[in-house]
């Protein structure tokens, strides 16, 4: 999420990983969330930083948050 009041406003789907496997999530604004696709958040994020927290299954737990903010973006580098 990147709303710091709304833990679930995007969440995963049900997707089983192997220990050598990543998932790669769009922070698009698209809102795709289908098990098997491309994965595409409900938000963008800001090029300046901001909140951005991945959120537990429970819907309450905060796994890992960067909050405010993460670090500026830079046009060609993924994290």
């Amino acid at each position: 999420t990147d709303d710091p009041t709304n833990l679930t406003k995007w969440q995963f789907p049900s997707t089983a990983l192997n220990d050598d496997e990543l998932l790669l999530v769009f922070a698009s604004d698209k809102d795709r969330a289908v098990s098997g696709s491309e994965l595409h958040t409900n938000f963008k994020l800001s090029s300046g930083g901001e909140y951005l927290a991945l959120i537990e299954p429970d819907g309450v737990t905060i796994h890992d948050e960067f909050g405010p903010p993460y670090p500026p973006q830079y046009v060609g580098n993924s994290y």
